[in-house]
């Protein structure tokens, strides 16, 4: 996968009512919850990531935990919580130092904290510029 595209995953619609229809199994819940992050729906991809959260709770195998805890960290990624995004690949990549998956997932969600950080901070920046000016404006009218 491109890096970027890493958070670009993403799920049809048919595919989602697929998963929706398989008789309720564990690894049919897994499914489920992948197909629902992959959701263009945040509602959605929110349901995917409570369904990967209990199933994380009751897992006794660590692939299963492994992929869970993988596709939180995307689900939260692609919310935008980056935070808990990176927080969940910090702890998997604690127990699992060579998961290049989680090492790039991490790489890029941290790059999207930077960028859209420094996007925020020019942001506020102009809004701050913004009331400045209009402040200087006013005392200005005022003489």
């Amino acid at each position: 996968m491109e890096h970027e595209s890493i958070l670009d995953f993403h799920t049809d619609a048919d595919d989602i009512t697929a998963a929706r229809a398989r008789s309720v199994t564990r690894e049919s819940q897994i499914g489920l919850a992948i197909a629902l992050v992959g959701s263009e729906n945040p509602s959605e991809i929110q349901e995917g990531i409570n369904i990967l959260e209990e199933a994380v709770k009751d897992t006794i195998h660590s692939e299963d935990s492994r992929v869970c805890v993988h596709y939180l960290a995307l689900g939260h990624a692609r919310l935008q919580n980056y935070d808990k995004s990176v927080h969940l690949l910090n702890a998997l990549l604690r127990t699992e130092p060579a998961n290049t998956q989680a090492t790039e997932l991490r790489r890029v969600v941290k790059g999207k904290m930077k960028k859209e950080g420094l996007v925020g901070l020019g942001l506020l920046g102009g809004a701050a510029a913004l009331v400045g000016g209009l402040v200087i404006a006013g005392f200005a009218l005022k003489k």
